[in-house]
């Protein structure tokens, strides 16, 4: 990952991204008149920096990509946060390949995977984007299933153990920040869990 002195060029954009993610989820929420944008709306700073300063390994192009990072809503009802960000991002992969006609812009699964504003359009409407995280489709991106507030911190634990278990040779680089993240929401040692296994 870059240092932030690096990243520091792209910031004006990261701000147009994050302003163009607030306006995704405050029309698709008033549009469904149904959740409020306070939760989601707090986490696009976060979500913008995660994806885009190299902190996360991902491609919005192949989001069930095996070994790529896994990314868990903790709390699963936040996620027009992930659905706004992902039709921004997938939009701006739209104009670019119609500009280009290069196909590197386009979702490797095609279409039926790739969350794009349109698809905001139909949150919570039965056949649309479900109210909570649902990895299925267009909502790959998500690694677990979640719903209330702290259901996904288990999940997000268990994958990172499983994964460092696994002793995989693409994870072995990632060690030290699932270490980092299974300490932070206060579980036991990775050591010491390690030897119990």
């Amino acid at each position: 990952m870059k240092s932030s002195k690096e990243l520091e060029q792209f910031f004006p954009f990261w701000e147009i991204t994050k302003d163009l993610i607030d306006q995704s989820i405050d029309i698709m929420l008033n549009l469904r008149q149904s959740g409020h944008p306070g939760g989601s709306r707090s986490k696009v700073h976060g979500m913008v920096t995660t994806l885009l300063s190299g902190a996360m390994r991902w491609d919005i192009r192949d989001a069930g990509k095996r070994f790529s990072d896994r990314y868990v809503l903790v709390a699963g009802h936040t996620n027009p946060v992930v659905y706004a960000t992902l039709a921004v991002l997938n939009e701006a992969l739209r104009i670019k390949f119609d500009q280009t006609k290069d196909k590197k812009y386009k979702h490797f699964k095609g279409e039926k995977f790739q969350l794009v504003w349109e698809d905001l359009l139909t949150l919570r409407n039965n056949g649309g984007l479900p109210g909570h995280a649902e990895m299925e489709g267009k909502t790959l991106f998500f690694k677990f299933n979640t719903g209330p507030s702290g259901h996904g911190s288990p999940a997000a634990a268990g994958e990172a153990l499983a994964l460092q278990v696994a002793n995989v040779e693409e994870v072995k680089e990632r060690q030290a920040l699932l270490y980092m993240v299974i300490q932070k929401i206060g579980l036991v040692h990775m050591d010491g869990m390690l030897r119990a296994l």
